[in-house]
């Protein structure tokens, strides 16, 4: 009788299977849903919000929105007994003192708008949301080679998923190809590196200035 895929030796899909990836994966997805945000920059295909003015309004809500929220969930007893029941597993550890990624992504993507030209911040949006996820996600899975507090694996797997939306970036002429390349290493080293900063804004921001002074050069 042949055995069950799962338990065959050198199955490469098994640490999918694991609790603690299906944690880091399910966070992950709430954090790849932002890629709306870069994508309609780009394309305003939505009706609101159009513009810088309007996403300054909305980005200014969502932060204070949020903020609130974490500090509730930090210093009030009910709203952080309401998130670990439903959402324990998925905050991580330092974040129980202190604001969540989504958050900081949302303060990076204001700053974004407000520091560099539309295509630019949306592309260095886009790096943080892609980079960030995939380097989680396959460091979580196969990473094997540790380098500071993260692995190489992960690090490749997010440095490719940056060149996959570099190359979208190309692809539709928001981007010369040597600008959004610069863009995506600086992400992605980054986000490998033991730099004081999150990872959300340091990304954003890196990548930001990077490709802004190539374009103005």
């Amino acid at each position: 009788m042949t055995a069950p895929r799962s338990s065959l030796p050198g199955d490469p899909l098994e640490p999918l299977r694991s609790r603690h990836w299906l944690n880091e994966a399910q966070r992950k997805l709430v954090h790849l849903s932002f890629i709306v945000l870069p994508l309609d920059l780009l394309t305003e295909a939505l009706p609101f919000p159009r513009g810088r003015g309007q996403w300054r309004l909305l980005l200014i809500a969502l932060c204070l929105a949020a903020i609130a929220i974490d500090l509730l969930r930090i210093h009030e007893q009910r709203v952080k007994r309401f998130f670990r029941e439903f959402l324990g597993e998925l905050i991580r550890e330092h974040e129980q003192f202190s604001l969540m990624g989504s958050t900081y992504l949302l303060i990076a993507s204001l700053l974004a708008i407000e520091i560099f030209p539309r295509e630019v911040a949306a592309a260095a949006i886009g790096f943080t949301v892609l980079g960030d996820a995939f380097a989680a996600m396959i460091g979580k899975a196969w990473g094997r080679r540790p380098f500071f507090n993260k692995t190489l694996e992960g690090a490749a797997g997010g440095l490719l998923a940056c060149l996959a939306w570099a190359a979208f970036l190309t692809a539709f002429g928001h981007l010369p190809w040597p600008v959004a390349l610069a863009g995506a290493v600086a992400a992605s080293l980054i986000e490998l590196l033991p730099i004081p900063l999150d990872d959300n804004l340091g990304m954003t921001l890196v990548a930001g200035y990077v490709m802004k002074l190539l374009l103005a050069s």
